[in-house]
């Protein structure tokens, strides 16, 4: 499996020489995952990190109801895993699963460290990346809050329109914090 998107999504941040393409090829791991897959089990401790070379992912909770709500989708080029149990090491709440087919590229969290204190770039690197998250979760919340529906969807659509794609309605819709009558309506609305 290739490691060259990796590559070049980590050399967006950082430099990348002879030793820290090494590094990678020695860290990060090949995995190639069927569809409907769980990589993560809600009450299991989340023991890897994942970046997607190819495939889409869901990450969710289940609420009392026994609703599935959709956190985060995610694609391509895109890093993912529950960052409260993988640095936590506490049992994950949530559901991360395949919803195609998917080429993963996995790294341990002790690897993870190990990268880490190689050098000062790699530990820039990794706060580029959680600020990136943070930030983007941020931004989640605000539009969920301030967005309509049809403001939400045209966002997603602007931003993401591999996954209105290639990822069904009713996880769209969950995502979206809409019902999917609702998303069907508004994607009807815009056509």
């Amino acid at each position: 499996m290739s490691l060259v998107l990796l590559k070049k999504k980590i050399s967006e941040v950082i430099s990348l020489n002879k030793e820290d393409h090494e590094l990678i090829e020695t860290y990060f791991k090949p995995l190639k995952v069927e569809k409907n897959i769980r990589l993560i089990e809600p009450g299991t401790p989340v023991r890897l990190a994942y970046f997607i070379n190819s495939g889409y992912i869901r990450y969710y909770k289940y609420l009392e109801s026994g609703e599935e709500l959709i956190i985060h989708l995610y694609a391509a080029n895109n890093f993912a895993t529950s960052l409260n149990s993988f640095f936590s090491n506490l049992p994950s709440c949530e559901v991360m699963q395949t919803l195609t087919e998917c080429e993963l590229l996995t790294i341990t969290k002790d690897d993870l460290e190990k990268l880490y204190s190689t050098n000062q770039k790699w530990q820039y690197f990794g706060r580029k990346l959680m600020e990136g998250f943070l930030i983007e979760k941020e931004q989640r919340i605000i539009d969920q809050i301030s967005l309509s529906g049809q403001e939400k969807y045209l966002k997603l659509f602007k931003t993401n329109p591999d996954i209105i794609q290639n990822v069904q309605v009713k996880y769209l819709a969950s995502f979206l914090g809409l019902q999917p009558e609702s998303l069907s309506r508004i994607k009807k609305h815009i056509n």
